[in-house]
């Protein structure tokens, strides 16, 4: 029986395929017209043509499938655009959960932020920390964490599901940028702004990786974080890593949060004023579980770090 794929053409799901492919799953991916699927039907997969908010294709897409990889997300922090983030984020989980067969192994792709900041820079939370409220006001969050309940209400009625907490992957072939962006920019000279808060930095090739294991061996109606321990770095401290691995050093000026938003609005290409509030926190977090649990390991971020700038450079 296949394994089905929503997201597959996505930075993480490049990078998934080919670990299923070479298990020897057989693969089926949803694709939206107009999307290459070339690099899918290179390995196998069975492409199937249609967008995550249309439940017939959905179904098509899942219908006898024992696995379901549900990779498929809108990475947006404006709140100009909370309506389609939301569509994707939220809808596209009980739209795939409802089109997927009921005894499936289901493993969403859920996100760190949905577990919310830790108290410090000196802090790393872990599935059990409860959601601070106010980052409830950060539009990619709330969405990411509205769609996770749902599957999580799920496994609570018996279904079989798994939730992996990804943090802020990073690494090689980020075709559309997804991530990407802040290491390009860097590099270039255009980022000389850095605010307080940080991010848990994470190789996309673990975070493929990591999920399958999450597949073979997570236990069903939980939570388990994925992420490198020593990504969480300030970003203050990741982009001087960027700049001496990278042999592009670029000068970086500490500004206040209440600066840096308000600058952003006014230069929009370099970083939008909503995702620098939201940036501006501690995203630091436990990988524990999944290291005790799943037997989870990672690269070292330094070589992360390298292959991400090197496509760049």
């Amino acid at each position: 029986m296949p394994t089905l794929v929503t997201g597959a053409t996505g930075f993480l799901g490049r990078h998934l395929v080919p670990l299923l492919a070479a298990r020897g799953d057989a693969l089926r991916a949803l694709v939206r017209d107009g999307t290459d699927g070339s690099r899918l039907e290179a390995h196998g997969v069975e492409v199937v043509r249609g967008n995550l908010l249309d439940e017939d294709a959905v179904r098509r897409a899942a219908t006898g499938c024992e696995r379901v990889y549900h990779l498929a997300g809108k990475v947006d922090h404006r709140r100009s655009h909370e309506a389609e983030t939301r569509a994707v984020n939220v809808d596209g989980v009980r739209i795939a959960l409802a089109a997927s067969d009921p005894d499936a192994r289901f493993v969403h792709a859920s996100s760190i932020s949905t577990i919310g900041p830790a108290r410090g820079p000196n802090d790393a939370s872990d599935e059990s920390v409860p959601f601070p409220a106010f980052a409830e006001r950060f539009v990619y969050h709330r969405s990411k964490r509205d769609g996770e309940r749902l599957a999580l209400d799920a496994a609570a009625k018996g279904r079989d599901i798994v939730v992996a907490n990804i943090g802020f992957i990073i690494g090689p072939e980020d075709d559309e940028r997804v991530t990407g962006w802040m290491v390009e920019r860097y590099l270039k000279g255009v980022i000389r702004l850095v605010v307080e808060g940080g991010l848990s930095f994470f190789d996309v090739r673990d975070a493929a990786a990591g999920l399958v294991e999450l597949e073979e061996r997570g236990r069903a109606g939980e939570r388990t974080i994925l992420t490198n321990r020593a990504g969480n770095m300030p970003l203050r401290d990741f982009y001087a890593r960027v700049g001496r691995i990278s042999g592009v050093s670029r000068r970086q000026v500490l500004v206040p949060v209440g600066v840096a938003v308000p600058l952003a609005r006014l230069a929009p290409w370099v970083a939008h004023a909503d995702e620098v509030e939201a940036v501006a926190n501690w995203w630091f977090y436990d990988p524990a579980k999944a290291e005790r649990e799943l037997g989870f390991t990672v690269r070292p971020i330094d070589e992360t770090i390298a292959d991400t700038a090197a496509q760049f450079l």
